[in-house]
């Protein structure tokens, strides 16, 4: 007799179990009878529109909310996390009506822009080589360099920076009232406020580096060129004093 009791249940349990993951027709509510006429409510929470001017059919627009459906358990939330459309729109995509496209040219204008007067601010730099070693003097370089920078003037708004001397007190200043007198010969006034000085937004070579760069260039031309010997400008071999270079062959122009 328990055997025949533990049988029974277990086959209503397996019933049970059969009919829980799909119900009975019979148990479904009926369908709920639609909205009387001139009525606009919807069980979904959708809003009716006014109809068009031109007399057509109004539109229904869905309220904000996730699309993730009718997903469950762990699948959900994997879901909500990478696909979920309203989830990235409020964490990294954004909304479409907030996207404010650039025009393609303008974006592009202004980016090149952008990096015409970055360079033509890192030209107005006067560093320690464009001067005379421990003077205030410019040597050729120097001279050079401030003959572009005064052709700059009316159209670069940027300051003429130099080069701070830490190690020699009072140079750099020295050097920042020898621009002014040399500045104020030209046709430009130029106000006292804008050669400042300070740390250089541009740097160049280093001692070491300019010392091996101008090594081997001078190593090619006196070998009668090599390879890459053609991008550097034929010459007599220059020599390197405080003055400036001396010879054809200069970089940084």
């Amino acid at each position: 007799m328990p055997g025949i009791f533990r049988r029974r249940w277990l086959a209503a349990g397996l019933i049970l179990s059969a009919t829980s993951w799909h119900p009975a027709r019979s148990q479904d509510a009926p369908p709920l009878p639609g909205p009387p006429p001139g009525v606009s409510g919807f069980p979904d929470g959708g809003a009716m529109l006014p109809p068009g001017p031109d007399g057509s059919a109004p539109g229904i627009t869905d309220p904000p909310g996730c699309t993730c459906g009718t997903r469950r358990g762990p699948g959900r939330w994997w879901w909500h996390r990478t696909q979920c459309k309203r989830h990235l729109q409020e964490h990294s995509l954004g909304y479409l009506e907030e996207f404010n496209e650039w025009p393609l040219g303008a974006s592009l204008y202004a980016h090149g822009k952008t990096q015409v007067a970055n360079g033509e601010a890192a030209q107005m730099v006067f560093f320690h080589y464009d001067f005379i070693d421990d003077t205030s003097r410019l040597n050729v370089r120097g001279t050079d360099k401030l003959i572009r920078v005064a052709a700059q003037l009316p159209t670069c708004f940027a300051p003429i920076l130099v080069e701070r001397t830490p190690a020699t007190p009072g140079l750099d200043q020295g050097r920042r009232l020898a621009l002014l007198n040399e500045l104020a010969k030209g046709p430009f006034p130029v106000p006292v406020e804008r050669v400042v000085i300070g740390p250089p937004i541009s740097y160049g070579l280093n001692g070491q580096e300019a010392t091996i760069t101008y090594g081997s260039q001078l190593n090619w031309l006196q070998s009668g060129g090599g390879a890459g010997a053609g991008a550097f400008t034929s010459g007599a071999a220059g020599s390197f004093s405080a003055s400036g270079l001396s010879g054809s062959a200069v970089f940084g122009r």
